[in-house]
């Protein structure tokens, strides 16, 4: 009785430790352009990715208000916000899983939550970028490209030189881009 429940624990484990068990071939991965998307913040102001592009690198989360991990990432994302304001941007969308407009407003004013909130009617945004489970973070470089999918570094400032160092303005368009990879 102990070796099948054992195996069942044992394989659990290794699907939930790894989204990749999952993984859809052509999701974003690091390399890669990011998918460019527009959605409506909770103060109303509309975000789109490619507004960034060549401004500032961007730290894109994908949460819910009932993820205690989610949770835990919140005074690094309340400090980011305040320290590094102008060097990256923030934007955390609730993937509506689970989840409601209302919750999100009022998980906002629970958590006292400082950088930008926006709320994926219909998963769009969610599915165009792979995410299955939450917290799933991205950091997307100045020119576009996707540098970190999850294992975010824990000092974002070690890296803005990097994130945001503007590179050629060929690679910037995406003329010197393997399109059928969309890696740079």
């Amino acid at each position: 009785m102990k070796a099948p429940i054992v195996a069942l624990l044992a394989f659990l484990l290794v699907v939930s430790s790894s989204h990749k068990a999952f993984a859809d071939d052509d999701e974003p991965a690091e390399g890669q352009l990011a998918p460019n998307f527009k959605i409506t913040q909770l103060d109303g102001t509309e975000f789109q990715l490619s507004d960034f592009r060549g401004k500032q690198s961007v730290y894109l989360v994908f949460w819910n208000t009932w993820c205690t991990y989610c949770m835990k990432k919140i005074p690094k994302l309340k400090a980011a916000q305040e320290a590094l304001v102008d060097d990256i941007r923030i934007i955390a969308i609730n993937t509506g899983l689970k989840d409601s407009v209302e919750k999100t407003l009022k998980f906002q004013q629970q958590w006292q939550v400082n950088y930008p909130l926006a709320f994926d009617h219909g998963k769009q945004i969610t599915d165009l970028y792979g995410v299955w489970g939450t917290p799933t973070e991205f950091i997307i470089d100045i020119n576009g490209v996707i540098r970190h999918r999850d294992g975010i570094p824990g000092k974002l400032e070690d890296h803005l030189a990097e994130w945001n160092l503007k590179t050629s303005n060929e690679i910037a368009d995406k003329s010197l881009c393997d399109e059928a990879q969309k890696r740079c």
